[in-house]
């Protein structure tokens, strides 16, 4: 590889991490077997606002004049939002298994500021999956109260059957085989064709990123931030690709076309499962899938044909 194109390479490679990577640890979900549906009471709670966020593991809440304090597993207080701020019991052992506080003790202990608070809540787990049992397969329900009135925050486990695997792997191995006999037949294509394949298996994984970092927003806002930072860096790569011209350009293509495929290996349990977390449809998540990973890898072959034919 040119040392040239190394920056280009970990310009287009850092597009892999996930912008609600910069936000927490836990690697970001691309796709799961349920989804979660709150109950038409929980989505009327008087000045308070629920929703599920994080791949549907992280609850958020956020208030209007109101007092919302959580229970745990043992019925003890765990958190309570207030218009002004969040606190967590530390004497509540739920606390201390979420990982809201580091160990048991005693009295409140301000966590966050502002009106609404996001945790990962272990009760959203879901139940092992069963293709047999589709739709509304299971319920949870967590114990709070709304200015000291008792509450149920509910809803349901909706099971999505997993999607059939060949059709996508033979889209891909059609890909994969139109190019190689194109660039056989015609070797003097094979850096149009780098170039080109590799430019759209770019453009394919940075739809893709944006979309699944958009729908994954760990804190309920989507992080603009990481967002523009990786159009920008894409912006800078493409400039490059449009100014060089021959086999560079080519070269360039293939690396592009490495890098799509690197960053769409994190995506790939798009193809595992039946509800996709992503802004896009989920078959369309998946055809960028596809042309990413396939398009990248087919247009870092046809740069390295192109550099053996010199």
């Amino acid at each position: 590889m040119k040392k040239r194109y190394v920056a280009p390479l970990l310009v287009c490679v850092s597009l892999a991490v996930p912008a609600s990577a910069f936000a927490h640890s836990r690697a970001p979900a691309v796709a799961l077997d349920y989804r979660l549906i709150l109950d038409s009471a929980t989505k009327s709670l008087p000045g308070v606002s629920v929703s599920i966020l994080d791949g549907d593991r992280d609850l958020h809440i956020r208030v209007r004049g109101a007092t919302v304090t959580i229970r745990g597993d043992l019925g003890e207080p765990m958190l309570r939002i207030t218009p002004s701020g969040t606190w967590v019991n530390r004497a509540s052992v739920t606390a201390v298994a979420e990982k809201l506080t580091t160990s048991l003790s005693h009295g409140w202990k301000r966590i966050a500021s502002g009106a609404g608070y996001t945790w990962h809540e272990h009760r959203l787990g879901p139940p092992p999956y069963n293709g047999s049992h589709l739709g509304a397969v299971a319920r949870f329900a967590i114990p709070a109260t709304v200015d000291g009135k008792p509450v149920t925050i509910g809803g349901k486990f909706i099971r999505y059957r997993r999607p059939l695997l060949w059709p996508w792997l033979l889209g891909a191995a059609a890909l994969a085989a139109a190019v190689a006999l194109a660039v056989r037949r015609r070797p003097r294509v094979r850096c149009e064709v780098a170039t080109v394949l590799g430019a759209v298996a770019g453009l394919a994984a940075l739809a893709g990123l944006v979309s699944f970092d958009a729908a994954d927003a760990p804190n309920g806002q989507v992080a603009w931030v990481q967002i523009v930072l990786g159009v920008g860096l894409a912006a800078v790569v493409y400039g490059s690709l449009v100014r060089v011209r021959g086999v560079r350009r080519a070269h360039l293509g293939g690396i592009i076309g490495v890098a799509a495929a690197a960053v769409t290996l994190g995506a790939l349990p798009v193809f595992q499962h039946g509800v996709v977390i992503s802004l896009l449809p989920g078959t369309v998540s998946r055809a960028l899938c596809v042309l990413a990973f396939a398009g990248g890898a087919t247009a870092a072959a046809a740069s390295y044909l192109t550099e053996e034919a010199r």
